[in-house]
């Protein structure tokens, strides 16, 4: 399983700073791969679909969700949807499922005093 202190430091340096949604991305991530039953992995028959707000510094939730996941645009296995709001969709074509997520605006709101963005 994941452990967000674990990733802190490599979300850190892919990224290169903190920012309110990659605590958001790292939640939705892990709670997508814990529905499908998954493993960080790059396979090529599990896509994402990262729903992002144009313009807003939710791309670095989706960097966030590559590190996570290892789904990365380099690999064509995830792709950014505008919907103007922020939500997960982690797709297996092998057994068909797919699962969707998004974070709940109370736990946006709280974000600013998760440990990740203190010190």
């Amino acid at each position: 399983m994941i452990n967000a202190k674990e990733w802190l430091k490599i979300r850190q340096k892919f990224h290169r700073y903190k920012s309110l949604t990659m605590p958001n991305g790292f939640r939705v991530a892990k709670a997508a791969m814990k529905k499908l039953g998954i493993e960080r992995t790059g396979n090529s028959f599990l896509n994402a679909v990262v729903e992002l707000i144009y313009n807003n510094c939710a791309t670095c939730f989706a960097d966030c969700v590559q590190v996570i996941t290892g789904y990365i645009f380099g690999k064509g296995n995830i792709e950014k949807s505008y919907k103007c709001k922020l939500g997960l969709t982690l797709i297996d074509k092998q057994t068909k499922r797919a699962e969707r997520v998004m974070p709940k605006a109370e736990t946006m709101i709280l974000t600013k005093n998760f440990f990740f963005l203190a010190g």
